[in-house]
């Protein structure tokens, strides 16, 4: 089985500050085209499901063409919306990679969100600043 495209995690440490945040950039991109257009909710966002590529993808976001340097990847833990009901989780044990888990989600159980997305990608940016500077 082969995969396209293929790339590597936004956490390797050979990448350049440039590439990281290109690949960030097409994540964000990957998030919202996923919630907004295909009603999909991520959950597990962490730089290990973001992947930098050294070709373009050409995307069309918002009725204009990208060409993104990245991808988001693994959808283990997405779920459609309006198919949590109520739940906390559709996992048993957990949702998403617990360094990057919003404390709401982890610790005081609420349903996950869009907002909490956004903000594992903030715990990404304050992870990859003091990474590389």
């Amino acid at each position: 089985l082969i995969l396209t495209p293929s790339g590597r995690a936004i956490s390797d440490k050979n990448l350049s500050p440039s590439q990281v945040a290109k690949g960030l950039f097409a994540g964000l991109v990957g998030h919202a085209s996923l919630y907004f257009d295909g009603g999909i909710l991520h959950r597990d966002l962490s730089p290990q499901n973001i992947i930098y590529t050294s070709k373009p993808q050409a995307d069309v976001v918002g009725g204009t063409m990208m060409h993104l340097y990245g991808a988001l990847i693994d959808l283990d833990y997405a779920d459609e919306l309006g198919s949590t009901d109520g739940r906390a989780s559709g996992a048993a044990d957990r949702t998403g990679t617990y360094p990057f888990i919003v404390m709401g989600v982890l610790g005081k159980g609420e349903i996950h969100r869009y907002r909490h997305d956004l903000e594992s990608f903030l715990f990404f940016f304050f992870f990859f600043f003091f990474f590389f500077f």
